[in-house]
């Protein structure tokens, strides 16, 4: 049997990789690193919520999605040459996808059927990991990390690509958007 626990984190603190010592699980980088894990654990709802409502291919962009994620963090760890430029367009691509044909004209309320309710939570929950993010990069000990550049700008078009995603769902499932 595999067991899932260490007891190393039961006094607060955690091995950091970037930094390679053991930091507090509050530190500002892995406030970080949690916010991208929580993003991407709802775009997983939202992953089984589309297979749910029969919305394959929308299954597979959010795929995309977690495993780009996964790139996220690791490079936020230290890793470098997992993000590309292409990951950039590729979320643009998606945005563009979704969007076509529907015109926001103010803001939305984020509702509709649950697929675009989940798809605007976890949009949510990415433009908080942006912000942790952020905080993070200000901060003294990622001073060295590279591709800061590069990570804002895919998280910000993820958030981007899981709005037009929620949009579209929301006009094929209930028909309209409902502004505020």
């Amino acid at each position: 049997m595999v067991r899932l626990y260490t007891r190393t984190g039961d006094s607060g603190e955690t091995y950091c990789v970037l930094l390679k010592k053991r930091i507090g699980k509050d530190h500002v980088l892995i406030e970080a690193l949690g916010s991208i894990d929580e993003a991407n654990s709802f775009i997983g709802l939202a992953r089984a919520l589309a297979r749910a409502e029969g919305f394959d291919g929308i299954d597979a962009d959010l795929e995309y999605m977690q495993r780009l994620l996964f790139k996220v963090g690791y490079t936020f760890s230290g890793k470098t040459g997992l993000l590309s430029e292409d990951d950039v367009k590729r979320l643009e691509e998606i945005s563009d996808r979704y969007m076509e044909g529907i015109e926001i004209k103010w803001f939305i309320l984020p509702s509709g059927s649950q697929l675009s309710a989940a798809l605007h939570v976890a949009r949510s929950v990415v433009r908080r990991s942006e912000r942790a993010i952020i905080r993070a990069f200000r901060s003294e000990e990622a001073s060295g990390m590279g591709d800061k550049e590069l990570i804002l700008r895919i998280v910000n078009r993820l958030s981007d690509a899981l709005y037009a995603i929620a949009v579209h769902v929301t006009v094929k499932t209930v028909g309209k958007l409902e502004y505020v």
